[in-house]
């Protein structure tokens, strides 16, 4: 007589859990998180000090990421010399505790998103974990506080922001009630936040492409989508 098991037990022993994926890679729908045949070949160039070349796109056609990649993210001195280094090299880098985390911060700076990709991509999930653990920038864990109302009141919010860093919190979130209100909550929290002492995270729960124009505006610090939690 065989035990009573719920089927989803039947279910989850037959799924490849030991390849840690539980969908199959899709490149050609455009389903696919490495190695994909659409992602640009890692390039760089540099004139006269500035980027005007970045994985394949000239400079006249860089879009609102791109210029500010090449603005604030890559240095043209040393661009030439982080892009030389094989990718491989780099990822076995990120995991040698004996490879300093000051001079992989500064290789970062020379290296393009598609190399970035690249480097990740030699990664197993474990790896991933403990290199995100060495490079993090918050050397010791923080809350987040979640300032928000029913009614939208930036004066409120604004408010309720300066008090949660007044009471230690490190990062502050908000979201809106009403969609449209989303620029005027964002430049509220923004103004409370830096209220008392500086540091202090901030981003604004949106609708996706909104919520990016909103922090590269300047209102909030990161944008969720696209970020690493925490």
């Amino acid at each position: 007589m065989t035990a009573n098991r719920w089927k989803r037990f039947a279910d989850w022993d037959d799924r490849p859990l030991r390849l840690d994926k539980f969908a199959k890679e899709d490149p050609a729908r455009g389903f696919c998180a490495m190695h994909s045949p659409a992602d640009p070949a890692p390039a760089v160039a540099v004139e006269q000090g500035r980027i005007t070349m970045m994985d394949g796109v000239a400079a006249a056609d860089f879009d609102m990421l791109d210029r500010f990649i090449a603005r604030y993210h890559l240095d043209p001195a040393i661009a030439p010399e982080a892009m030389t280094i094989p990718a491989l090299d780099l990822a076995r880098r990120l995991v040698d505790m004996n490879a300093p985390r000051a001079e992989l911060v500064r290789l970062a700076h020379g290296l393009t998103p598609a190399r970035l990709a690249e480097v990740v991509g030699h990664l197993s999930a474990l790896e991933i974990a403990f290199a995100y653990s060495k490079m993090r920038a918050r050397r010791s864990p923080g809350n987040q506080a979640h300032v928000t109302n029913a009614k939208d009141d930036p004066l409120q919010l604004a408010a309720d922001a300066a008090i949660a860093v007044a009471l230690g919190f490190d990062e502050i979130e908000t979201t809106q009630r009403v969609a449209r209100n989303a620029w005027s909550n964002a430049l509220a929290c923004a103004v409370g936040a830096s209220v008392g002492r500086w540091g202090t995270l901030f981003q604004c729960s949106s609708e996706e492409a909104e919520e990016l124009q909103i922090a590269m505006a300047g209102f909030t610090s990161y944008a969720e989508t696209v970020s690493v939690y925490g």
